[in-house]
């Protein structure tokens, strides 16, 4: 009643009052956006970067073949694969599968080993058959770890 009678009737133009509250609405709303900062930030930090294979080299580009009697070609020469991650670092127990031209084992299986702790793998001579019909061909060297993903961009020539 005192407040009424000081301002007079028209109370509902006087705003002088509402600057009173504005510093600690201001404060309220600086202190949640500061929190949501920090929780924001508190997630991004536990994000880490994704894994992925980075190189897959050969220690040759070409392997020769010799023509067989039952219409298979057997591969006459070891060749090695090197996987390394997105770092550089060898990449350890990284799946390598060899496509193309119906490339098999001696029994007949997919060509398929895994790496070694220098991200290693090494096929052996006479080890691999596959078919072709031309005197040259391409075998996919296909890379996969769970967690970084699979690579399929290298290929052996092969000449018969």
């Amino acid at each position: 009643m005192l407040h009424r009678e000081m301002n007079g009737p028209n109370l509902k133009n006087d705003r002088s009052g509402g600057i009173e509250g504005l510093p600690l609405q201001l404060m309220i709303l600086i202190l949640i956006a500061t929190l949501a900062t920090a929780i924001i930030i508190g997630w991004m930090g536990n994000i880490s970067t994704p894994e992925s294979i980075g190189d897959v080299t050969l220690d040759k580009s070409d392997v020769s073949a010799v023509r067989g009697a039952n219409g298979y070609c057997t591969i006459t020469e070891t060749f090695s694969v090197y996987v390394t991650d997105q770092d550089d670092n060898p990449l350890k127990d990284a799946v390598i599968t060899l496509s193309g031209h119906g490339i098999q084992d001696a029994y007949g299986n997919t060509v398929h080993k895994n790496t070694d702790k220098d991200g290693k793998v090494t096929f052996n001579k006479n080890s691999m058959r596959l078919k072709m019909s031309s005197n040259t061909g391409f075998v996919t060297v296909n890379v996969s770890k769970p967690g970084y993903g699979e690579d399929s961009s290298c290929k052996i020539i092969v000449i018969v």
